[in-house]
């Protein structure tokens, strides 16, 4: 008896390692597709990414073009090349600076940056206006779509939390 179990042990083992081999050889991989960064927004398929820097005169605004991108918004950013560091309290759910702005004497980010010191502002572009709307979604709860555009806008003390970047945003069709 000990031996019947044995050999059915060993055939089935051996079942499953053929199994395997066979399933293995049969599914090709799949092509990686890599992402790539652009200057400026996209003119056929990707998503724009704008980062206006406000009164800051270090920075000028900058646009980019991210293709073949998927994820979240706040990633997005960080994918486009830009340097993003959120807060103590919310170390990814809250943007505080981009690119050194504002700088760390301006603001600590520590908490939620209050509107004294500037704060960063963030839109979604309407494709059927090709114009900014602010975000009610966070950068790290919002997925990037490819075809849309992304906007952002360092807002001094005294501008409405609502004044948008200063280019216009374009979408595209990703449409295959």
């Amino acid at each position: 008896m000990r031996l019947f179990v044995r050999l059915s042990l060993l055939g089935l083992v051996a079942l499953v390692a053929v199994g395997f081999l066979l399933s293995s050889n049969q599914s090709s991989p799949q092509p990686l597709v890599k992402v790539s960064v652009q200057a400026g927004q996209c003119q056929e398929s990707g998503i724009s990414v704008v980062v206006d820097f406000g009164i800051s005169k270090s920075n000028q605004t900058t646009e980019k073009c991210v293709k073949n991108y998927q994820g979240n918004s706040w990633n997005l950013l960080e994918t486009a090349g830009f340097e993003v560091l959120g807060t103590e309290k919310y170390p990814t759910a809250f943007v505080c600076r981009i690119n050194q702005v504002p700088d760390s004497q301006t603001e600590r980010c520590i908490s939620t940056p209050g509107t004294a010191n500037g704060s960063w502002a963030y839109f979604i572009a309407d494709p059927e206006t090709n114009s900014w709307v602010y975000s009610s979604y966070g950068a790290a709860n919002h997925v990037a779509v490819c075809g849309s555009a992304e906007g952002w806008r360092f807002l001094a003390s005294d501008e409405d939390l609502k004044t948008q970047p200063s280019v216009k945003p374009m979408t595209t069709s990703c449409e295959k």
